[in-house]
């Protein structure tokens, strides 16, 4: 549990000290107490013992101790809250993101507000879908509508501390294993579009767009109040897309970000909790990147914060380049099953996962 509280930010374990049931099962809310469904123990939102229902049937060694919520350490960074279930965690939070935090300062994350909220569970492990979010090279086969205006090929793959890595994903560029690459395509349109710029009055080539846009967007982000210092050219129109170990993953851009989160089941390993958030500068009908999947019409300003949306797999709801993926992980699952795999062979695009893996090897051998 994760309360907001008027003196600061707590989480405690979500179990009642009674008989084990969880107290709280709703996704958000707010009250002054949590009280078990069970038999309506309660406790404080800081954690503290409220009522124990007819105390006088227990021995009183057995409700001596007043038990409160099992607290579980917490930090904040970028309007982030992490826990970290170590009683006694060895290494503090700015010292785990390392440099990450001061790269993504200049986009405010603290200010953003969340547009949409999708959970979903996938029949895989949870690494499995996690390294097909850590790569491009599977993008010319399966989202290859994207390439006209994607260039998947030429990237530049940073592998930072601790397990941390990004990757800088060039937007408004031909990939180059599309034949045409002079034309205006009609997804460099749509970008031009996007940016507020009119497809038909340009006059460039392909190659041309990408700048084009950043000299149009940075102007008028900054006439907006919208371009922070620190922000770099190249971010008005790539995807910066960044990994915080274990599971996070952030596709940012100045409007925003696309946040996922892949969290095992703890019964089955061949099963995962899928978090899909947009969180976006409050802006009056923003536009973010199309393959975040916001619907048309969907309240960016922050004033209200969307329900969470619970939808099983292969429900629509995901936006289609992630709707694609959906298909891909649980067949690459099925495969590892396969006698004949003898374990995966990382190219050279794909070395955010050699170095994920590496860091997870890590953990499990016991050196971290």
């Amino acid at each position: 549990i994760v309360v907001r509280a008027a003196d600061g930010i707590r989480a405690f374990h979500n179990v009642c000290h009674h008989r084990g049931n969880r107290l709280v099962m709703a996704d958000f809310g707010h009250g002054e107490h949590f009280t078990c469904a069970f038999h309506s123990w309660q406790w404080n939102i800081n954690g503290s013992l409220n009522r124990i229902t007819d105390r006088d049937t227990f021995r009183e060694p057995l409700v001596r101790d007043n038990p409160s919520l099992s607290p579980v350490a917490l930090d904040e960074w970028g309007g982030f809250v992490f826990v970290n279930l170590d009683a006694n965690p060895s290494q503090s939070l700015k010292e785990f993101l390392g440099s990450v935090p001061a790269q993504l300062a200049p986009f405010h994350f603290e200010d953003m507000v969340v547009v949409k909220d999708v959970q979903t569970r996938w029949p895989a492990n949870w690494k499995v879908a996690l390294d097909a979010f850590l790569e491009s090279y599977h993008v010319h086969s399966i989202h290859s509508e994207i390439l006209p205006f994607y260039d998947d090929y030429h990237q530049q793959w940073d592998l930072m501390e601790n397990g941390m890595s990004r990757m800088l994903m060039e937007f408004a560029s031909v990939s180059p294993r599309v034949e045409d690459q002079e034309s205006v395509n009609d997804g460099l349109k749509m970008m031009l579009e996007d940016a507020g710029m009119d497809p038909e009055a340009f006059r460039g080539t392909a190659g041309e767009v990408r700048k084009a846009i950043q000299r149009h967007k940075i102007p008028a982000y900054a006439k907006a109040g919208k371009w922070f210092d620190g922000l770099v050219e190249n971010q008005a129109t790539d995807d910066w897309a960044y990994f915080i170990f274990p599971n996070v993953t952030l596709n940012i851009h100045p409007e925003g970000f696309l946040f996922q989160r892949f969290r095992p089941d703890p019964r089955d390993p061949e099963s995962f909790v899928y978090d899909v958030q947009v969180i976006l500068q409050p802006v009056e009908n923003a536009k973010p990147p199309v393959y975040m999947g916001v619907e048309d019409g969907t309240d960016c300003s922050g004033r209200t914060r969307p329900e969470r949306q619970h939808i099983k797999h292969g429900e629509p709801g995901l936006g289609f380049v992630l709707q694609q993926d959906s298909v891909l992980v649980p067949v690459v699952q099925q495969g590892l099953r396969s006698r004949a795999f003898k374990g995966p062979r990382f190219s050279e695009q794909e070395q955010r996962l050699r170095h994920f893996h590496a860091e997870l090897d890590r953990y499990l051998s016991g050196e971290k």
